[in-house]
């Protein structure tokens, strides 16, 4: 993979790429996400098409925002039609929690620009419908922002910080240590590191909500969506209302759940996951 950089207004947005031929995929992942979550599966996918890995603002390569403000979601997207635009060109968009939120949106601000849309285990209406409040997830992840603070402030490495990661609630008596291997807390851990502490203080508050209109985003939407999610039992944040809204206003949306895995399937179900990719891929040119 070689690195690459695109700078914007009040952004550097840093990613990773290799060439290829047809249509490029693009992968987006979520909080606390960087490039490194991707390798796992890149080393699985047997395709020749162009790759893309996008670190968030305020996560991996790219940069942290002066303000410290990322409830942003406008920012976000806008982050992401402009390296389709200026970058990737038309493509199919893979994201994984915030990385799919910000996808979804960008399919309805920029449709002729995603080839395919391909979301792990979130949608759209988990913030808009804020159910991203009281979220134990939600919950789990501020704690982790505790904890990045803690680990700063004792100049930690990645060890270290995993160590705090694994201890973390998920709720009903779940830790990320119970759904997560050592190599995982550690990929984990070390994107951690990398992100703007500021992001923990402002992203998950109650009133950062997308401000766009989600029935306009879905009508918009001109490409085939796939949904591949865990179980809400073991943290999965996609639920059956949010595929019965998306057909509903006529997303013809398909989805595959993967039993006993919750909400990073491409962490706890990685050949199976590949697999679902890959036959979505067959389905997009």
């Amino acid at each position: 993979m070689r690195i690459g950089v695109l700078q914007l207004d009040d952004v550097r947005l840093g990613f990773e790429y290799r060439e290829g031929v047809g249509v490029p995929i693009v992968f987006m992942g979520g909080v606390t996400s960087t490039t490194a979550t991707w390798e796992p599966v890149l080393d699985r996918l047997q395709t020749g098409r162009p790759i893309y890995l996008l670190d968030h603002r305020g996560h991996g390569r790219s940069s942290h925002i002066g303000s410290g403000d990322y409830s942003n979601w406008v920012g976000q997207v806008s982050d992401t039609c402009q390296f389709l635009e200026r970058v990737s060109g038309r493509s199919v968009v893979v994201g994984h929690s915030q990385g799919g939120i910000r996808a979804f949106y960008a399919a309805g601000e920029k449709p002729e620009l995603v080839a395919g849309l391909y979301l792990e285990d979130i949608a759209p209406h988990f913030v808009a419908n804020k159910r991203h409040v009281g979220s134990a997830f939600i919950a789990a992840l501020k704690n982790i922002g505790v904890e990045l603070g803690k680990a700063l402030a004792a100049d930690e490495k990645g060890a270290e910080m995993a160590a705090r990661i694994s201890g973390i609630s998920l709720g009903d008596g779940i830790t990320f240590g119970d759904v997560r291997s050592d190599e995982q807390l550690q990929i984990m851990a070390d994107g951690v590191l990398q992100m703007d502490p500021k992001i923990f203080g402002t992203f998950f508050e109650d009133d950062s909500l997308p401000l766009f209109d989600l029935d306009d985003t879905i009508r918009a939407i001109q490409c085939p969506v796939h949904i591949a999610c865990g179980v809400p039992e073991l943290g999965g944040l996609f639920v059956d209302s949010d595929l019965d809204d998306l057909h509903d206003k006529g997303c013809e949306a398909t989805l595959t759940k993967f039993d006993d895995v919750g909400h990073s399937v491409h962490f706890d179900a990685l050949e199976p996951f590949v697999q679902d990719l890959a036959a979505f891929l067959q389905r997009v040119d």
